[in-house]
């Protein structure tokens, strides 16, 4: 049990806090009213506040993680038993309802229950999309870990990602409770940082979680979020700034720590995501891989002689591929007409690009609805409004109107619309 008024973790069957001995304050799993530490039952709607162990709080927890899909689940529980009691780098993520106690007091405890209930299973959708895993259920907030047990490269990426689809699909839930709950947020912190995780409890009650300042950090961070923000710490900035679009770093007041924090909040996807590897802003020079550049050039002169071709670009991760092939497309756009391009000059071929993610894997048709956002100068999570608007006009550029109706429902249907 953390105590309000120094955040020091105490047993959960303490009244009084042992550093502070301040009066301890029980959640109730069912309302999330403030009762004394030494209730058994809620003041407000008489719920059962037992040992953690019993309560309705563990069974909602576990409900979330057995809604996980199946495979997510079997790789969970095999990642966890082989990193119990490591040192390992977590982003770790906070949401919560903005105001929930509020809220609560203006509607009856069935009410709120079905609304609390609605917003974890937005959490938990968002978070399992991205193979995350679900810790703990804080009154009426989550804590959720990229990284662990589940280990991935874009960790800090997912977790940004999972956060902006959460705060998405929670707008949605916003329009759906108009009349009920007139102004419905949830705030979001998130860090990343080196922690040590593995279970922390009893013989009789023990959950899978991370210890360390970084866990402290991310609870500040969303504790000082505005509505409907996602907030990130400064380290975490940095591993995703390549594929997102950040607001400036600015110094946050957190609770209990010494110096402020640098956050930024963010703003939404990047246009056109940027390298994840190397030194941001500094450009190297392209040396070498002369035999490559000369074959690639020669099958985009062929291609403006009208001989179209497929190029595999093959090799081990970090030897340059994309680096090759970005050379390549700054000399071919440099190029002037030569006589050998019957057709049209290099430098007027229209490039189009799509990333291959991790977590695109249970995406259908992931990679082609990249290519085809990317042919209307759209990027992923564009409004749908102006993507079926981008792609009426761009396929009567093709077909005409009589055609375009014919084809246009097909291709909206391909990009989700």
């Amino acid at each position: 049990m953390i105590c309000q008024q120094c955040d020091k973790a105490n047993d959960s069957d303490a009244v009084f806090c042992v550093q502070c001995s301040q009066p301890l304050l029980k959640s109730c799993p069912s309302c999330s009213t403030q009762n004394p530490g030494d209730a058994r039952f809620c003041k407000k709607c008489r719920a059962e506040l037992g040992d953690p162990s019993t309560t309705a709080q563990t069974t909602k927890l576990q409900d979330l993680r057995d809604s996980a899909p199946k495979g997510l689940q079997e790789k969970l529980q095999s990642a966890g038993s082989e990193i119990e009691g490591q040192r390992k780098l977590v982003t770790i993520l906070f949401a919560d309802i903005v105001g929930s106690t509020a809220i609560a007091e203006k509607l009856d405890p069935e009410e709120w229950k079905e609304i609390v209930q609605g917003t974890h299973h937005r959490v938990s959708e968002a978070i399992h999309h991205y193979e995350g895993t679900i810790a703990q259920l804080l009154g009426d907030g989550v804590l959720a870990f990229f990284g662990a047990p589940i280990t991935h490269e874009d960790d800090p990426e997912r977790a940004v990602r999972a956060a902006l689809d959460l705060q998405e699909s929670i707008a949605d839930y916003r329009r759906q409770l108009a009349g009920l709950v007139d102004d419905f947020h949830m705030r979001v912190g998130i860090h990343a940082g080196e922690v040590v995780v593995g279970p922390v409890g009893t013989d009789e009650h023990a959950e899978y979680l991370a210890i360390g300042d970084a866990v402290n950090v991310a609870a500040r961070l969303e504790n000082v979020a505005q509505p409907g923000q996602v907030l990130i710490s400064e380290t975490c900035a940095q591993l995703i700034e390549h594929a997102f679009k950040l607001g400036e770093l600015e110094p946050v007041k957190a609770k209990g720590k010494s110096e402020p924090v640098l956050a930024a909040v963010v703003l939404g996807l990047q246009a056109e995501p940027g390298l994840a590897r190397g030194i941001g802003g500094v450009r190297t020079p392209f040396v070498g891989r002369e035999a490559e550049v000369a074959q690639l050039e020669g099958a985009l002169l062929a291609l403006c002689q009208g001989q179209g071709q497929i190029v595999a670009l093959l090799g081990d991760a970090g030897i340059g591929k994309t680096r090759l092939l970005e050379h390549v497309r700054e000399t071919t756009r440099a190029a002037e007409t030569t006589a050998h391009a019957t057709h049209f000059a290099p430098a007027s071929i229209r490039w189009l690009g799509s990333r291959a993610v991790s977590y695109g894997g249970s995406l259908s048709f992931w990679t082609i609805n990249q290519l085809l956002l990317d042919d209307l100068g759209l990027a992923d999570g564009a409004p749908q409004v102006k993507i079926k608007a981008a792609l009426r006009g761009r396929l009567l550029e093709f077909f005409g109107e009589e055609e375009t109706s014919n084809v246009l429902p097909y291709l909206a249907h391909l990009l989700g619309l």
